[in-house]
């Protein structure tokens, strides 16, 4: 007799319930494509929740059973794949390979902390900074691979057998909130940003060109982050007011690096050119620069980093350092979000939400969108589903009730990063997590109050920053 296992009990009963969600008496206006496409995204939910297949080959799925039953042509829905946004992470994925093949990554993190003194709580802060700032630059998965085990080495040589305490919580967990912030700073760090601009381009035809990102994100990243290191360190004061062994081992490890090599300053002159060539696209009124420099430029960046005689890393290098499981997922986003458009289920709920908030100003708009897509983390515990869901519905939202697509937009994809309630919600969470220091309760009564923080730094900065200066 065959045994079947829990995963396999999972996809053949959530087949059977898509299905029969298929069936059920929707409103007139929800064709049979809409239903089907209503069923494909449950299934993708449910399957990027429970991770019963690997999180890549459900991005596949959806893009198989959108082609299977005609939501919309194959080819449009497998393109996706090759989305421009994801040679924008391809570049990340070089350039973070780089700088780990020439342990620059662990430097900087170093570095940075090194400036903070003996105070445990500044040293806690020093290593939220340094994620964050790797965040933006690299996977802020790898990012908070990077400093954690960094974070808990220095928490170790406070006092004997630390694990648990709580100046041990806020580290790791502050870790790892500090990626999750840290990614929202540039289009490299989390993939509900190259999301976001990937929709903007495809629904609405507003191309944002790299700077443009930050200089509407950077003041999100940078008021969020002391705020969850005080929010952190309220919740879990401290028990060791000094790490003076810490502090020493660190810049004793400096030391020992010595200075910079050949290798690693022909890395920083390539990260410094890299940075250059994204920034030239803001700068398109003077220069003849080509449609989609954002795109072309991060292929030159690519091969910059493997070509030779300008490259530090061979291909095979490289090869392994590019999680093609990111792109093919990033890819499967941007699929549900089109079939939901294409099938017209977007229209309808943006419909069902413009009745609602007809009349409703622009502040009342930005934060029900950013505190239904914030909390949504929960339910699909996937930034990329709640990106490629609710991004497109904020859009759509927008042209029905006036309101400028690329506001609503931002609001929709920056509060798809705030993902601070549950290990499962976000890579950074389960690394921290898998620490074993501490309990989920002890990541979601701070990540609770950090999310309406958050909402609330997010529908100030949409309203006194973004929509009268840079709408």
């Amino acid at each position: 007799m065959i045994e079947i296992n829990r995963d396999l009990k999972i996809v053949i009963s959530t087949f059977l319930i898509a299905f029969l969600i298929t069936q059920l008496p929707f409103p007139a206006e929800f064709s049979l494509s809409a239903r089907i496409m209503i069923g494909i995204a449950f299934i993708a939910v449910v399957f990027w929740v429970t991770e019963c297949i690997p999180i890549p080959v459900t991005a596949l799925l959806v893009i198989l059973l959108q082609g299977l039953f005609g939501v919309q042509p194959f080819t449009d829905a497998l393109s996706y794949i090759a989305h421009p946004v994801n040679a924008l992470l391809l570049a990340g994925f070089v350039i973070a390979g780089s700088l780990k093949k020439y342990d620059l990554d662990r430097r900087i993190g170093l570095k940075i902390i090194s400036f903070m003194g003996d105070s445990t709580n500044q040293l806690i802060l020093g290593v939220m900074v340094a994620t964050a700032f790797l965040s933006m630059w690299i996977s802020n998965t790898a990012a908070t691979a990077i400093m954690l085990p960094i974070g808990i080495g220095v928490m170790k040589k406070a006092v004997d057998g630390s694990d648990g305490t709580n100046m041990m919580k806020v580290m790791v967990i502050g870790t790892a909130f500090a990626a999750n912030i840290g990614g929202i700073g540039t289009p490299l760090g989390t993939p509900p940003v190259p999301i976001t601009i990937g929709f903007l381009d495809e629904m609405a035809g507003i191309s944002l060109s790299f700077l443009d990102w930050v200089i509407r994100a950077m003041p999100i990243v940078l008021i969020s982050l002391p705020v969850s290191w005080k929010l952190l360190t309220w919740f879990y004061t401290p028990e060791v007011k000094q790490i003076g062994k810490g502090v020493e081992d660190i810049k004793r490890e400096l030391a020992e690096m010595g200075g910079l090599t050949k290798k690693q300053k022909h890395v920083i002159v390539l990260f410094v050119i890299a940075v250059v060539l994204w920034f030239l696209d803001s700068l398109g009124f003077l220069l003849p620069l080509p449609e989609n420099w954002l795109y072309l430029a991060s292929l030159i960046i690519a091969l910059m980093y493997i070509f030779p005689g300008t490259g530090v890393l061979k291909w095979k290098e490289a090869e392994k350092e590019i999680n093609w499981g990111i792109l093919i997922l990033i890819g499967g986003g941007l699929a549900l979000g089109s079939g939901l458009q294409e099938a017209g289920v977007i229209g309808i709920i943006a419909g069902y939400l413009e009745t609602l908030l007809v009349g409703s100003s622009i502040f009342v708009v930005i934060g029900l969108v950013a505190l239904v897509t914030a909390f949504s983390i929960t339910l699909f515990s996937s930034l990329t589903a709640t990106s490629g869901t609710f991004v497109p519905i904020a859009i759509a939202l927008a042209g029905k009730l006036g309101v400028r697509p690329l506001i609503l937009a931002l609001v929709a994809g920056v509060a798809s990063c705030f993902a601070f309630l549950l290990p499962v919600n976000t890579p950074p969470n389960a690394l921290a997590y898998d620490t074993d220091h501490f309990k989920t309760s002890e990541m979601t009564k701070p990540g609770v109050v950090l999310t309406l923080i958050c909402v609330g730094i997010l529908i100030f900065i949409a309203s006194v920053y973004w929509v009268p200066f840079l709408s």
